[in-house]
């Protein structure tokens, strides 16, 4: 049985019912090398059961993606090699447009641990994707599998999240868990997920800093020490500093403004509710929302807009053309003597979406996530 949801807000253009496969237009297909049909609305709302045929797992890699990955430049100068571990890329439901990636240090992992049709909560009758990462060192995300057109619109519901709390165990085991071999720091002050992503590479689970150099825009839960079921919305300023670490600095959306801080929380979300979470790109802006009971607001609706080219937002260019000069940064770091300028003339970057736990060093814990939907506008 279809189900049908519409977010009722201004800043929404479109009502969308159970799942189409109307209007076609093109985008890049297998991240960027060609061009295919896509889908002018693609759905995923676990009806069915989206995964029969899943792969066998392969030993992870380290495939390079940049030197921040973890066979990259920045841990070849540390002298850090990657454990030995698993991936699994799962195709999800159909037309061939979103997939999940999977990663674990288990060495006989069962693909139903990490991602399951479970009933939702609120309704018996209705089927939900649960998300889990069963272990710090476990991975999962879902993501787009090729790039997103120039102009599109994602949304997809969230909730249930159980990605720490205000234990001194913070959501983890036993309270050992280590960052390392990436970070030598313990794990469990940190818990967390991400509610949605925009990305400039394909999203896979990476340790926690190749993460922090890839995004454009975040809402996220980062569950630490006075800070329990945040909420943060986030676009990554590319004209501050790069941090090795931390990537770029943050413009956060705070008290209805965006501001040049670190991640204040928006608000806090509870438990056991859905939230609706809407991402638009335009031809000028990122716009998102957040829709549900939080903590502080009760029922509401968190939106706003941020135009990209004037906050030069991170990489924010799909094409070179794109990439106004005031936003150009020369700036380079340096790892085993090859220079990475931050963001030169002539770049351009892709942009996928991201749901879920990408981190191989850090949170531990489940979500659920419901009526996925991709537009393109």
């Amino acid at each position: 049985m279809n189900k049908s949801f519409a977010l009722l807000s201004s800043f929404i253009l479109f009502f969308i019912v159970g799942c189409s496969d109307s209007e076609q237009a093109y985008s890049g297909a297998n991240d960027g090398d060609s061009l295919q049909p896509l889908i002018k609305v693609n759905t995923q709302n676990f009806d069915e059961f989206p995964f029969h045929d899943v792969p066998e797992w392969r030993y992870d890699t380290a495939e390079y993606q940049g030197p921040y990955s973890e066979s990259g430049e920045y841990y070849q100068e540390q002298n850090i090699i990657a454990p030995t571990a698993l991936r699994n890329t799962v195709p999800i439901g159909k037309g061939d447009w979103l997939v999940a990636e999977l990663y674990t240090r288990t060495e006989k992992p069962i693909v139903l641990d990490y991602i399951d049709v479970v009933a939702d909560p609120y309704n018996a009758k209705n089927q939900v994707l649960k998300i889990s990462t069963p272990d710090h060192t476990d991975g999962v995300v879902l993501r787009s599998k090729n790039p997103l057109p120039p102009k599109y619109r994602i949304s997809l519901k969230v909730g249930f999240a159980n990605y720490g709390d205000e234990s001194k165990l913070n959501g983890y085991n036993d309270g050992t868990e280590s960052a390392g071999p990436w970070r030598k720091l313990s794990s469990v002050g940190h818990n967390g997920f991400y509610w949605l992503a925009i990305l400039d590479s394909p999203p896979k689970p990476h340790n926690n800093i190749w993460i922090h150099h890839h995004r454009k825009f975040v809402i996220d839960s980062w569950n630490r020490k006075n800070f329990n079921h945040t909420v943060n919305v986030i676009a990554l300023d590319g004209k501050s500093e790069t941090h090795q670490a931390f990537g770029k600095k943050f413009i956060s959306y705070v008290d209805g403004s965006w501001q040049k801080i670190s991640d204040v929380p928006v608000d806090y979300y509870l438990p056991d509710e859905w939230y609706t979470v809407t991402f638009t790109r335009t031809a000028s802006y990122y716009e998102y929302a957040i829709k549900g009971r939080f903590k502080n607001a009760g029922q509401t609706i968190y939106t706003d807009r941020i135009d990209y080219r004037e906050n030069c937002i991170y990489h924010y260019n799909q094409t070179p053309e794109e990439l106004v000069p005031n936003c150009i940064d020369n700036r380079q770091q340096v790892f085993s003597g090859k220079s990475f300028t931050a963001w030169p003339s002539g770049s351009a970057y892709p942009e996928y979406f991201m749901f879920g736990e990408p981190h191989i060093n850090y949170y531990e814990g489940s979500v659920l996530v419901d009526d996925i939907t991709l537009e393109v506008l």
